[in-house]
């Protein structure tokens, strides 16, 4: 079965433009993650972000953590708080 894992990121008001742009240098390296099937991020709320990533097994998705790590840690100076970030069954179409 497919992981589907999501992080809620709060924003700090007036750095989405910023958020947006780290993000996109990103994508490439996001994008050769094994197991990655896809991934989005969308603008979810005024100053909210909402990553999903579906990966071929939970392994896969848990497995990411460092790249993550790593992409927080880069964003720090945009974020107001905590990522919200869980690991989930689900199943993928497309």
């Amino acid at each position: 079965m497919a992981a589907i894992s999501r992080t809620v990121i709060n924003i700090k008001e007036g750095k989405m433009e910023e958020a947006y742009k780290l993000l996109d240098s990103k994508t490439q390296m996001i994008s050769e993650i094994d197991g990655l099937i896809g991934f989005l991020i969308a603008q979810t709320g005024e100053n909210e972000l909402t990553g999903m990533g579906v990966y071929e097994n939970t392994k896969a998705a848990e497995a990411v953590t460092p790249v993550f790590m790593e992409v927080m840690s880069e964003m720090a100076p945009l974020v107001d708080g905590q990522p919200d970030r869980g690991v989930y069954p689900g199943i993928w179409v497309s």
